[in-house]
């Protein structure tokens, strides 16, 4: 079992047995070899360990090592008994998550010696990119040596997340092309073709499948995602995206449709709250936006009690209807 948590006083042994190993401190900046036993409790005690931006990695009850998240950078270190089995791969991920939902930073770095490929590899696994080269004093080397700077930008890191998540009776997942017949089957029904921009009436199994591809390929920033019962059956769908409702292309809205068969259980209103809550943490979301016919008071009170406010109106084209008709835009401020 894995986890970060925060420094124990008795945590002082196996930690000065990890910085007393040279193979370990001898990829580390500001370390002393051989180690300082006063030096090594200072950073046990730090204000950064205190506030819990330096963590103890352990693994099945055992300190294995540190990382730290502070300001946007991250570090880590790990005892050589734990090397090659995935721990410093997953102490990264864990700690970049929680730096990018915990904050609004536009991304993270990290740093590693030129010699030190096995830092590189993590880093990269990660998602990490190699962003410039520098030179810094190692101390227990007693030398300045090379290193290579790495970064992780959000939108790097949010595209990579998996589409998954459970709320009390359904599951949001990742939509794909194999999803086509039952978006079809959902979205041609008139009633809910009426009310969306974006979909056609007929909607065939390949306008569906035309649809998924456009809106789910590998550099799309934001998230369509297939929402289903816990039995497997297929009776929506919800996104997240940019652009959709603003000038401003940075601006993120929501949408959604739920089958009309499906309707009147309360599935929409717990289908956006759990993946709003998941997705303006994930982007640090300020505010998302949202549009609804005006005749469409059923999706009109779901986003008002979300918490939606009216921010305007406007004409806009419904493909299902073949004409313009009134919207009413709507904006959440988290």
């Amino acid at each position: 079992m894995l986890k970060l948590r925060p420094f124990r006083d008795d945590d002082f042994e196996a930690f000065h047995a990890i910085v007393s190993d040279y193979e370990v401190v001898k990829m580390l900046g500001s370390w002393p070899f051989p180690a300082e036993a006063e030096f090594t409790r200072m950073r046990m005690n730090t204000l950064e360990a205190k506030a819990g931006q330096v963590l103890v990695i352990e693994v099945d009850g055992e300190f294995a090592g540190t990382i730290g998240g502070m300001s946007r950078g991250i570090g880590y270190m790990l005892g050589r008994a734990f090397w090659g089995r995935g721990v410093g791969t997953w102490a990264v991920r864990e700690m970049v998550r929680r730096m990018f939902e915990g904050s609004d930073i536009s991304e993270v770095t990290a740093s590693a010696w030129q010699d030190n490929a096995a830092s590189a590899r993590v880093l990269e696994k990660c998602g990490f990119r190699t962003t410039g080269v520098g030179e810094f004093y190692g101390k227990a080397r007693g030398e300045t040596l090379e290193f290579d700077d790495f970064s992780l930008s959000r939108a790097d890191w949010a595209r990579a997340q998996p589409v998954d998540l459970d709320t009390d009776r359904l599951k949001i997942s990742a939509l794909t092309c194999a999803d086509a017949n039952d978006l079809s089957r959902i979205l041609s029904d008139p009633n809910v073709a009426w009310m969306m921009g974006s979909i056609t009436n007929p909607f065939t199994p390949k306008d569906a499948e035309r649809w998924i591809a456009e809106r789910t390929q590998p550099n799309m920033i934001g998230c369509f995602a297939k929402v289903s019962l816990n039995d497997g059956t297929i009776i929506g769908f919800v996104r997240l995206s940019v652009g959709r409702l603003s000038k401003h292309k940075s601006d993120f809205s929501i949408g959604y449709a739920i089958g009309k068969t499906f309707g009147g259980h309360g599935y929409a209103t717990e289908v956006l709250r759990a993946f709003l809550e998941k997705y303006t943490r994930i982007y640090a979301l300020k505010n998302v936006s949202a549009g609804v016919m005006n005749d469409n008071p059923a999706s009109i009170r779901v986003l008002e009690k979300l918490g939606f406010m009216k921010t305007g109106e406007r004409m806009h084209l419904v493909n299902g209807r073949r004409e313009k008709a009134p919207l009413w835009l709507y904006t959440l401020t988290r």
